[in-house]
Formats: C-alpha cells, structure tokens, sequence
C-alpha cells in the first residue's frame, strides 16, 4: 500500500491585523471537521496553531500583530528550512509576512525567493499610506521592505521579495498608493481584466516562469477572495468578478513546478460566510492541487 505524503497544516487563527475576527474561525472551522479534508491524497499533520484576538485595530495592536507574526513566522521556518510541504491557512492576510519571511530566511544561502500572490487586492500599502492602519492591507509592502522596521526585518534586514521576483494575479480592488509604490517598483501585475482576456492557463503559467527566472524556488499566496463570489463565498471581503477557481486548479495540476515550490498559504476563509462548506472544499481542491 501505498504510503501518503504528509502536509503540514499551520493555522493563522487570527483576524485582528484585518479588524475581522471572523477569519480567525478559518482554521479551526477545517481542524474540528477533518472530515472537510479527507478526500486528500495527503497525510494531514496539524501543527499548533498560532491565534490572537483583539477588540482593538489598526496599530494600535501592533505589538500583538508582531508577536503574532513572529510566531507564525518561527513555525514554518524549520518546516521552510527542511523543504517539508506545509500550507498556512489563515487568518487575514498580514499571514504572509511571517510565512515568507521565514521561507525567505530559510533560503538565502540558495538565492533569492519569488512569489506568486492571487488575491482581489494589492495589500501594498504602507503606514504612511493606509487609512485604516490595519496590517492585513500591508503585508506586499512589508515584504518588499517599506513599512514598520520590525515586520520588514524578521529574522533578518534584507527585503524578503524583490519587486522582479513578485507577480499579483487576479487584482481588481485597490488604491492609488498601493498601485503608485508597485508601479514605481516596476512589480508584475496581472488585473483582473488581463486575466479574463488571456484565460488564468495563460497567465498563471507566464507568472510562474516568470517569477523563477532569477530566484531558487517560489511560493504561492493565495487570498480566497481572489476567486468569484460564486465559486468562493466563505471569504473576509467580497469581490465580484474573480478567478474561475476550476479554471485555475485545472491550470496548477497542468503547470505547477512541484519541485520549485517552496510553500502554500491560503487566507482569509469565513466559514460563517461559506455556502454548503463551498469555500472548504475549495481549500481541500487547492491543496490537492498543488501538493497531491
């Protein structure tokens, strides 16, 4: 018989850098119904999940978003570090500057890392930008190195992602300031319109050659509210129009590097909002998408 493969699950079981606490039942919604993710062709390991909750927002709970991150950050780094499959699954989205600092640091002797970020959203401003303060709309900038001094250099000072190793997919809801900063930095971006013009086989593709032209592997990003609606409603923000979700898995079993990959985070899933566990399978089709 045929032994699985194990993937370890890290919950982000946190909503405060969003001002969402709903998103924080995510990962412990997937915990307490194993049931959601047994059809995988994976050997399921849940490690300690990393949880905050907060009646506060904005930087205001900056300490508590830090020591969030930095335990999130500390766990994957020894799963990053031994090139063990792990998925985090949060949370809102400021998830993604502890997840790749740590695959970041995990890699620099073997070069730099890319990143391939599927969302509605550039989540690209800064303190100085931003007015609501709240994290989760952050954590690009973060990663490229602009923004708070001790979420820029987890585990080390050096920008985590370089602006030529990023690609966005999916955008269509932003502001001015996040579009001017990744525009200047001379980030790939692939709104929601290309996307529709050129079918997600195309782009998800392109984007994945892209971002391994110059690095040593790449991680995938992916905000659940990247995927219409219809196909995703158990998100933190809706937005309408996304990404065929089939679309795109049929596209990941076709194009996806396994060997290149250095990790997966999926984020932001409400299950108070999700349709007949919808969004939950989607999470299971995903994982086994990219790790089966």
């Amino acid at each position: 018989m045929k032994t699985l493969a194990t993937l370890n699950l890290l919950g982000f079981a946190s909503g405060i850098a969003g001002n969402n606490p709903d998103c924080a039942l995510g990962p412990w919604y997937l915990y307490y119904h194993p049931e959601l993710l047994a059809t995988l062709a994976l050997r399921v390991k849940w490690l300690p999940m990393v949880k905050a909750t907060s009646a506060d927002n904005g930087l205001t709970i900056l300490p508590l978003v830090e020591q969030n991150l930095t335990e999130l950050a500390q766990a994957v780094l020894p799963l990053a570090t031994r090139k063990e499959r792990f998925c985090v699954i949060g949370g809102d989205h400021s998830s993604a500057i502890g997840t790749w600092s740590a695959v970041a640091h995990a890699n620099r002797q073997q070069g730099d890392i890319g990143l391939i970020w599927v969302d509605a959203h550039m989540d690209s401003h800064t303190p100085e930008t931003s007015e609501t303060q709240n994290i989760h709309g952050m954590p690009i900038a973060h990663l490229l190195g602009y923004g708070v001094n001790y979420l820029c250099d987890l585990f080390d000072a050096a920008a985590k992602i370089k602006p030529q190793n990023l690609c966005l997919i999916g955008i269509r809801s932003y502001q001015a300031p996040e579009a001017h900063l990744l525009a200047r930095l001379g980030v790939k971006v692939y709104f929601m319109a290309e996307v529709q013009a050129r079918g997600i086989d195309v782009v998800f593709a392109e984007a994945q050659a892209y971002v391994l032209r110059h690095t040593c592997g790449f991680g995938l990003s992916i905000d659940l509210d990247g995927f219409d609606p219809e196909d995703a409603p158990g998100v933190g923000y809706h937005e309408p129009g996304g990404i065929d979700a089939q679309a795109f898995i049929q596209s990941v079993h076709t194009h996806l590097n396994q060997a290149a990959l250095l990790g997966l985070e999926i984020t932001e899933y409400n299950p108070l909002l999700d349709v007949q566990a919808k969004t939950a399978h989607l999470i299971a089709a995903l994982l086994d998408a990219v790790y089966a």
